[in-house]
């Protein structure tokens, strides 16, 4: 077991925390705070981290940071809503400001339909879309199986489909 400092755990996992914690509070600034919170609690434990091997370490720190956003969320009592997209899934890929336009209203009507899933889909889709876990990753940091992390997925898939088609979503 390798020794791990503070900077390349942050380095390593402040990707997967940010976007978990984004996905449970579809807002960029408090999942920002949340993933600071996470690392100063991960600085507290360091030497408890030391012990953990990998798969231990990135599902001490998921859970973390989704039980800090639950607790967030019961403190209070309301549900924050989506009102801005995180910058990085805004910036511009083209160079034509018509192209651009669309780029970013395809990009906001993409994130529009993941936001308005499910938790339990919009959380597999936010780990493997955004943090770039792999299913069984998911399965471990969740506690279910991978079948339960592909059908879930196979599920958040169609109803994305239906939502960006414009169709009615039943279930």
């Amino acid at each position: 077991m390798a020794v791990r400092d503070l900077e390349s755990v942050y380095s390593a996992y402040s990707r997967m925390v940010y976007w978990a914690a984004y996905g449970v509070l579809k807002n960029e600034a408090d999942a920002m705070d949340v993933c600071q919170s996470v690392f100063l609690r991960a600085m507290k434990h360091e030497k408890k981290l030391q012990t953990m091997e990998e798969g231990q370490l990135k599902s001490w720190l998921y859970r973390v940071a989704v039980n800090l956003c639950l607790d967030g969320k019961r403190k209070a009592k309301h549900e924050v809503l989506q009102d801005e997209l995180p910058e990085t899934a805004v910036s511009a890929s083209s160079e034509l400001p018509e192209a651009a336009a669309l780029d970013a209203e395809t990009k906001q009507r993409v994130w529009d339909a993941v936001g308005s899933l499910p938790d339990i889909y919009r959380e597999t889709v936010m780990l493997h879309f955004f943090s770039e876990l792999k299913y069984d990753e998911i399965a471990a940091l969740t506690g279910v199986s991978e079948g339960t992390v592909k059908s879930r997925m196979s599920r958040a898939k169609e109803r994305l489909l239906a939502l960006l088609k414009g169709g009615e979503l039943h279930g």
